[in-house]
């Protein structure tokens, strides 16, 4: 199993509660599964470019900018389980995951990361639970079709570095054994609801409307119902 983990920290590694938190998060991953690859990728210094909603992606495919959001995408789609980590900033993710979420549209429309595990951790100054930016991007994560569980969250400056037998470490690892539950069985982790537009429900109810505004996922889901109509039976191959 592969495992990639994007987090939006700008703070240097040893600074970085987010960081620090995935850093034991990878560790502990290592203990439970260590056949599992583990990546990790740091959206700070990467060359993201803001979306500007010139809708090419709506229209034709792909997007217009070639950056590193692009190959980022490409990179989540072959992973077997996704962890997005923002710190909160003002009860939310930072501006640094929200450009690069922006660009993900086609990950939701498509749901491109159905039958993949998925989880969303975050890390607040407050003691109190701040969970904003993780159940944030638990709903980003489950638009995309990914298999969610609950978020991770951990707080307090006082202990966020201690990852041993603490409250946050505790809480860490029980939200990553569900994790690992949601890798290896996705169908048991489906979330009930998500949010943003559902194009193959649109497609079908306001055909006129959403074949208009969406070419290309309009093109994409035909070609996969096309892909699944000419597939041989299981008779048929015998």
């Amino acid at each position: 199993m592969k495992i990639l983990a994007i987090h939006s920290s700008p703070r240097p590694r040893n600074l970085s509660h987010t960081a620090v938190m995935l850093g034991a998060s990878r560790a502990y991953l290592a203990e439970r599964r260590p056949a599992w690859r583990y990546e990790e990728t740091a959206l700070w210094n990467l060359d993201i470019t803001t979306c500007d909603g010139n809708g090419r992606c709506f229209r034709r495919d792909g997007c217009t900018f070639v950056d590193d959001a692009e190959s980022l995408i490409d990179a989540m789609l072959a992973a077997d389980g996704v962890i997005l980590a923002s710190p909160n900033y003002c009860a939310n993710v930072n501006s640094t995951m929200m450009r690069f979420i922006e660009r993900t549209t086609r990950l939701s429309h498509r749901q491109l990361l159905a039958g993949k595990g998925a989880l969303a951790m975050s890390t607040s100054a407050s003691p109190f639970d701040a969970p904003y930016a993780a159940e944030y991007l638990r709903r980003v994560l489950g638009s995309y079709g990914a298999s969610v569980v609950d978020v991770c969250n951990i707080g307090s400056p006082m202990i966020v570095f201690d990852y041993g037998d603490t409250a946050a470490g505790k809480a860490m690892r029980t939200s990553l054994d569900a994790f690992i539950s949601a890798v290896e069985s996705p169908s048991e982790h489906v979330p009930e609801e998500t949010f943003g537009v559902d194009i193959r429900r649109s497609l079908r109810e306001h055909p006129e409307v959403a074949k208009r505004l969406f070419r290309s996922d309009e093109r994409y889901f035909a070609e996969q119902d096309r892909t699944m109509k000419e597939r041989p039976t299981d008779d048929a191959s015998h």
